[in-house]
């Protein structure tokens, strides 16, 4: 009997060696969950990137998109949800990264890894961290900024920043004051206001600006902006004043439509953008190798980010960011694949030179 079933072992494993590769491919559901509907890039960017890297990399597996609509609760939920119904893995764009400790201590207990995408890790288990370097982004933005100042004197500069929860805030201050700082202290430039928008909305920078145009009687010579929602804020408040073009907005990122225009328009000095394919593909394969309990892919990891729960911080990969100007539009953006030439100039119709061309 003995010599009978270990014959049966022994057939089995070698149909189970003979089978392809692909036969040990996860099937099921990841879910992707997003904080917002009104930043842009994830549904015309970052949804479609993961899609396709999941068809990729693991054709057997279907990602489901949910949206918090910046509700913190809700993203709880929602999360909570998608782990009782089975989740393969989680690729999580927090809404306020703080608050997820409880989904990440969630998805531990139940087995299910989480891999954090774009906005910050938040404190609790964490697989791996997909993001850019933000300090690199403040310092981009810092030295185009010292290198393209107005030229009244002092400059009379409105820092228009974003949400301090966000741990990349703090990076990206440190790059901007790697370059401003020496001019802020020799008097060249003379910061008037300074505000954050809470959770980076448009709404809220918008008042803010309001506010610092209404306290310095519109003496802004120029603003500083985290990303493109509190650009267009920003944007928005100067509109009102009948200021657009002639308070320069610096900073920007994430790309947006809208941002790349108001950069070809005169009315945004620059843009930043991340490499959105390159971050979902890295997202996709660091989740995927999760699942199917294999280490990350050679070289794949090439950083951390802190989360004040992982000792060393939580592996990561940054990926490199891409800044655009209007000369480059054409390389950066349409080149890329990001927007077609019409997707751009049809908003600003022969407003802009670059679409004269």
């Amino acid at each position: 009997m003995k010599r009978i079933l270990m014959t049966a072992v022994l057939a089995a494993s070698a149909v189970w060696s003979a089978l392809p590769a692909h036969a040990a491919d996860p099937t099921g559901t990841v879910y992707l969950l997003l904080p917002n509907v009104t930043t842009n890039r994830f549904d015309k960017f970052d949804v479609p990137n993961i899609t396709a890297a999941m068809k990729k990399y693991a054709p057997g597996v279907e990602v489901k998109v949910l949206n918090a609509n910046d509700d913190m609760q809700q993203q709880v939920s929602q999360a909570e949800s998608a782990i009782a119904s089975g989740a393969l893995g989680i690729i999580l764009v927090s809404v306020d990264p703080p608050r997820s400790a409880s989904i990440l201590a969630k998805a531990e207990t139940d087995g299910v890894p989480v891999v954090t995408y774009a906005h910050d890790p938040g404190p609790g288990p964490v697989a791996y961290h997909v993001s850019v370097p933000f300090i690199d982004i403040g310092e981009a933005q810092g030295k185009w900024l010292s290198e393209h100042l107005p030229a009244h004197r002092p400059v009379r500069l409105a820092y228009m920043l974003g949400d301090p929860k966000f741990a990349f805030y703090t990076e990206q201050m440190k790059g901007f004051d790697k370059y401003m700082k020496p001019l802020i202290d020799n008097g060249t430039v003379q910061v008037v206001c300074q505000a954050d928008a809470l959770l980076y909305l448009a709404s809220n920078a918008q008042k803010n600006m309001e506010q610092c145009l209404t306290k310095t009687d519109n003496g802004v010579d120029a603003a500083v902006v985290m990303n493109d929602d509190t650009g267009g804020g920003v944007i928005a408040a100067l509109s009102g004043q009948d200021l657009v073009g002639k308070v320069k907005v610096f900073g920007g990122y994430d790309a947006t439509l809208e941002g790349i225009q108001r950069v070809l328009l005169g009315w945004q000095a620059a843009d930043m953008s991340p490499p959105y394919k390159g971050m979902a593909d890295a997202a996709v394969q660091l989740l995927v190798s999760k699942i199917k309990n294999e280490d990350a892919p050679k070289d794949l990891v090439n950083g951390s980010w802190p989360n004040q729960f992982t000792d060393g911080g939580v592996p990561a990969r940054l990926e490199p960011n891409i800044f655009i100007t209007a000369d480059n539009v054409q390389k950066t953006v349409i080149d890329s694949g990001l927007y077609t030439r019409d997707e751009i100039c049809g908003g600003i119709g022969k407003d802009a030179e670059f679409c004269k061309k």
